[in-house]
């Protein structure tokens, strides 16, 4: 559910409410073959209207417990007095790519993005997964000037030129804030590792972060991997 959504359904009548849960369930179904929305593919998410922070704030201002609410909900930016540069364009800065592994030896395997230098060298330093092992993605970002709706994530995945694999992931949508945001991938449960012999052998990944409105904040290429050990 998307801020704009979140707040107003606090203002909506009981017959909306109702319609707007039974529209949620049905986006909320996930392909049968998929438990994310394969880019090709259809999910029945529909794009909300585009609201910014002031507008926002300016909806319904008279209702004083709405107001409060609203604050909560966006923080600092509800106030105006989120930090930003100026210079820099950007909504979402994406800052860090994180693979959180449970039993890794040598902990987590860290990828800064602050820099075109950082980005371009990930696919040059790939990183070694062992067979079974379980591991997740962690995402780091700050969002500036606005709210930026519908966030997602997609990755696309090689094993020696050929896809063997697809998907794409709603992170959701935030408020502008000073702090980064910290998505993790799956939020709740470990990924595990393939094993075989078949399995094993480098991949290539390209990953593209995009909104609802259609723009790329960010993408780029990594790599890792896949081995009977960890080194």
């Amino acid at each position: 559910k998307s801020l704009v959504e979140h707040i107003e359904m606090e203002d909506s009548t009981d017959e909306s409410r109702a319609a707007f849960a039974a529209a949620q369930a049905k986006r909320a179904t996930p392909h049968p073959m998929n438990p994310y929305k394969d880019e090709d593919g259809e999910d029945g998410y529909k794009v909300p209207e585009k609201v910014g922070v002031s507008d926002l704030m300016a909806k319904d201002s008279e209702d004083e417990s709405l107001r409060r609410y609203k604050e909560q909900l966006l923080g600092s930016a509800a106030k105006g007095v989120v930090v930003t540069d100026p210079s820099d364009k950007r909504r979402v800065v994406v800052t860090e790519l994180r693979i959180l592994f449970e039993d890794r030896p040598g902990g987590d395997v860290v990828y800064p993005l602050n820099t075109p230098i950082d980005i371009k060298a990930l696919k040059s330093k790939p990183f070694i997964m062992k067979e079974k092992c379980k591991y997740k993605v962690q995402i780091s970002f700050r969002v500036q000037h606005d709210i930026v709706s519908g966030l997602s994530y997609k990755n696309k995945v090689w094993k020696t030129g050929i896809p063997v694999h697809k998907d794409k992931v709603m992170l959701g949508s935030y408020a502008p804030q000073a702090d980064a945001y910290a998505v993790t991938i799956p939020r709740r449960e470990w990924e595990e590792a393939p094993a075989g012999w078949l399995a094993r052998g480098g991949f290539t990944m390209a990953t593209t972060f995009t909104d609802d409105d259609g723009v790329k904040h960010l993408d780029f290429e990594w790599a890792f991997e896949l081995k009977t050990a960890w080194t």
